[in-house]
C-alpha cells in the first residue's frame, strides 16, 4: 500500500469507529469496503480484524457498565469452532469473487436487518444467543464485518440503545479475537501490513472515544440511513469491479 492509501484507511477508521459507537453497528463494514479498494479480501479481513478488535475493545471498556453479560456467555461458546469452519469456507472462495461476495453480503445486511432479530425477540432472553455466536463465527472469516447482521438480535435482546452498543462491542471483540487467531495459526504475514494496522488502530481508538462523547446526543436513526447509503455505494463499487 502507498502512504496515501494508508492515510485513507486511518481516516476511514476514525470516522467509522465514531459512527459505530453512536449507531451500534455498521462502521466496520464501511471500513472493510474502503480497505478492499487497496488489498485482496484475505489480506483485508485479518488486518481489519486487528483494527476492529481495538475498536470494539475500546468501546467495550468505555461502556463496560452497560454490558449485558447474560447474552455474552451463550454467544461465546460456539464461537471458536464456528470460526474454524468459517475460515475453511473463506479459503474455498476464489480470490476473484471475494470482493463480490462481500459486496453482496453488505447490501443484504443493510437492507434486510431483521434477518436475525428472531434469535432474541425479548430483552433479557439470551439462551438462543449460541446461534448468534455460531453465525458470527461462520461469517467473520468469510465476510469480515458482520455487525449489521447481528445488530438486530442484540437490539431486540437488550433493554436500551446504550446497552445494545456495549454488549455488541464485547461480542464483536471476542469474534475478532477468534478470527485473528485463526489467521495467525495458518501463517498470515502480519509484518507485511503492519503500517496499515497501526494507523487503522490509532484511528479507531480516537474515533471510538469521540463517538462515546456523542452517543447520547446524536440521532442514531439518521446515522443508520447515512450508513446504509455509504455501504450501498461501496458495495456497488465492489460488485461493478467484479462484473467488469
Amino acid at each position: 500500500m502507498t502512504g496515501l492509501e494508508i492515510v485513507v484507511v486511518g481516516v476511514a477508521a476514525l470516522v467509522t469507529a465514531a459512527l459505530t459507537t453512536v449507531a451500534g453497528a455498521g462502521g466496520g463494514m464501511i471500513l472493510l469496503i474502503v480497505m478492499l479498494q487497496f488489498v485482496d479480501p484475505l489480506v483485508a479481513i485479518p488486518a481489519h480484524g486487528v483494527i476492529q478488535l481495538f475498536s470494539n475493545g475500546t468501546r467495550a471498556v468505555t461502556l463496560r457498565r452497560d454490558v449485558d453479560w447474560r447474552l455474552i456467555v451463550p454467544f461465546v461458546v460456539p464461537l471458536l469452532p464456528a470460526t474454524a469452519i468459517g475460515y475453511l469456507i473463506a479459503e474455498s472462495i476464489p480470490r476473484s469473487s471475494g470482493r463480490a461476495v462481500i459486496g453482496l453480503f453488505a447490501l443484504l445486511a443493510v437492507w434486510w436487518p431483521a434477518a436475525t432479530a428472531w434469535l432474541a425477540p425479548k430483552p433479557g432472553r439470551g439462551s438462543r444467543f449460541g446461534i448468534v455466536g455460531a453465525v458470527a463465527g461462520l461469517l467473520n472469516p468469510t465476510i469480515g464485518a458482520v455487525g449489521p447482521v447481528l445488530a438486530p438480535a442484540f437490539r431486540a435482546a437488550t433493554a436500551d440503545h446504550v446497552s445494545m452498543v456495549a454488549t455488541a462491542a464485547v461480542a464483536q471483540a471476542l469474534g475478532h479475537v477468534t478470527k485473528v487467531t485463526a489467521f495467525a495459526i495458518v501463517g498470515y504475514a502480519w509484518s507485511d501490513h503492519l503500517a496499515m494496522m497501526i494507523v487503522g488502530t490509532v484511528g479507531v481508538v480516537v474515533g471510538t472515544r469521540a463517538g462515546a462523547h456523542w452517543l447520547r446526543r446524536l440521532d442514531a436513526v439518521k446515522l443508520t440511513w447515512l450508513f446504509r447509503v455509504a455501504v450501498s455505494a461501496g458495495a456497488a463499487r465492489l460488485l461493478s469491479a467484479w462484473a467488469w
